[in-house]
């Protein structure tokens, strides 16, 4: 039997409190599902976020059931027959009556035979500039027949809370990322132009936040120039940082865009590589930097590396490091121009 449903005045007024009462995304979302829920008596729902660069559709928060049993859906998949997918792709509240329907199926279903259907209702906001955008799906479980035309509305109302919700989430997200690029402008190495320690730092954070939040891998290689103290005890400190700036420019025209090449230490260079092609772009680095001039006949200019991978060997910005700087340490003790990953491979 299903719960007892409350008044729409008094669930339109539960959901724009939590709004109103936390800035915390996922409390905003579950106390508005929570009131959706109130609205239909129901005891079962999800809320999926959608990434705005790749259309995936996230898993967020739920009621009555672990976030963790539901899969991230692709969006622009014009094949799917899946409520949640539909209802982002349409833009329009999707009403799944019974196990399965011809035309669409929800998760929620699975393994409950208690639920008659489920509504998915699409979390939109208006955009000056571009129109509709779609924000997510809220999906509810039904244990009754689909609600009237009244509810329909009141829950509609909700998706709309939960997707200003979302919305603010995301530009506050974004705002945070500006500032910390223009910061990151504004911290660099005076001898090579690069980045500092104190930004690259700042950026390892975000960047190992980023990765954590898509669920996608992470690289950081340390770059050790070779020989470089006999350079400069030989030719003087002034041919020393010659060959550090050569190679701040090789790392600087090797990496992407979307990667990040700072200066570490005296003598050392660290790069932030999202995605999982970290010891590849070490051994690029390595390739162009062979390229540059010797030094008074002294042969080419090596760099030895160190790369660690996130999650695999660190799940914290110390632990990363630490695997990288233990990977270049060990590869220190195979001779100049090694390149050595944490894990070894």
């Amino acid at each position: 039997m299903s719960t007892v449903r409350s008044k729409p005045r008094d669930v339109l007024l539960s959901g724009a409190l939590t709004l109103a009462d936390t800035s915390d995304r996922d409390a905003r979302l579950l106390g508005i599902a929570a009131a959706a829920l109130q609205t239909i008596g129901g005891r079962k729902a999800v809320v999926y976020l959608q990434e705005a660069e790749t259309g995936r559709l996230e898993p967020a928060v739920a009621i009555g059931l672990e976030v963790a049993a539901f899969q991230p859906l692709d969006s622009l998949d014009e094949e799917s027959v899946d409520a949640t997918v539909l209802a982002s792709r349409e833009r329009r509240t999707q009403v799944v009556v019974g196990r399965r329907e011809r035309r669409a199926y929800s998760a929620l279903l699975a393994g409950d035979e208690k639920l008659r259907g489920a509504m998915h209702l699409p979390l939109v906001v208006e955009s000056s500039s571009s129109g509709p955008e779609v924000q997510g799906v809220l999906a509810l479980g039904l244990e009754d027949e689909p609600p009237g035309e009244r509810r329909v509305e009141i829950l509609e109302a909700l998706a709309g809370l939960a997707a200003v919700a979302a919305h603010d989430s995301r530009l506050e997200l974004a705002l945070t990322e500006r500032s910390d690029w223009f910061d990151r402008l504004a911290h660099t190495d005076g001898l090579t132009g690069l980045a500092n320690r104190r930004t690259f730092d700042r950026v390892l954070e975000l960047e190992m936040a980023r990765a954590a939040r898509q669920n996608t891998e992470l690289a950081v290689a340390i770059f050790r120039v070779d020989r470089h103290g006999a350079i400069s005890a030989a030719h003087g400190a002034h041919v020393g940082d010659n060959v550090l700036r050569r190679v701040a420019a090789s790392l600087a025209d090797t990496v992407r865009l979307v990667d990040t090449v700072a200066r570490y230490g005296h003598d050392e260079f660290v790069v932030v590589a999202p995605g999982s092609a970290g010891l590849a772009m070490a051994r690029r680095v390595a390739e162009l930097v062979a390229g540059v001039e010797p030094v008074n006949g002294d042969g080419p200019v090596t760099v030895t590396v160190g790369v660690a991978r996130f999650p695999e060997d660190g799940r914290s910005a110390e632990e990363l490091l630490s695997s990288a700087e233990r990977a270049l340490r060990d590869a220190t003790t195979q001779g100049t121009g090694t390149i050595l990953a944490a894990s070894g491979a």
